[in-house]
């Protein structure tokens, strides 16, 4: 029996990756969707079908038709950056069981919704308005249950 070539098993590693890799290519072109753009990074048909679906947000154009008083207000207040539905949800919620979102959230106990922006995180600007539960209860002599809303407007939110 002859002795194997010292160098066999480099011969045998190349042909099992060069398997390898052959099989991989194949796999590739079969599963990769043939609308896949490699430059940005994105399957193309996912435009179309996210086009397709029914729209939830509407923006803040689709609010001045019955709120335009409160849009002029909006537009010189310290919020004004925001979109309407970053706190009184999505347009096609507006209405949820007969009760205004809007209306619902003036009755909810808690201060959820400005809280979702400031509340106190290590992340945000040093300068920018952050509350914790012991900064809110010092601020003004608050009790727990007291409403951010009960001293500021929630468009113009400054003292």
């Amino acid at each position: 029996m002859k002795e194997p070539s010292p160098k066999a098993h480099f011969v045998r590693l190349a042909g099992v990756l060069g398997v390898a890799f052959v099989v991989f290519l194949t796999l590739k072109a079969i599963l990769v969707p043939s609308s896949w753009d490699y430059d940005n990074w994105y399957r193309g048909d996912a435009l179309e079908l996210n086009a397709s679906y029914e729209l939830a947000y509407g923006g803040n154009d689709s609010c001045v038709a019955c709120h335009q008083d409160t849009m002029d207000e909006f537009s010189q207040a310290k919020h004004q950056q925001l979109s309407c539905e970053s706190c009184h949800g999505a347009l096609a919620d507006h209405v949820k069981d007969g009760v205004k979102i809007a209306d619902a959230h003036m009755d909810d106990e808690s201060r959820w919704q400005c809280l979702n922006c400031h509340e106190a995180r290590v992340n945000k600007p040093k300068d920018f308005p952050q509350f914790d539960k012991i900064t809110i209860n010092e601020h003004k002599e608050l009790d727990d249950e007291m409403l951010c809303i009960a001293c500021h407007s929630p468009h113009d939110p400054t003292p």
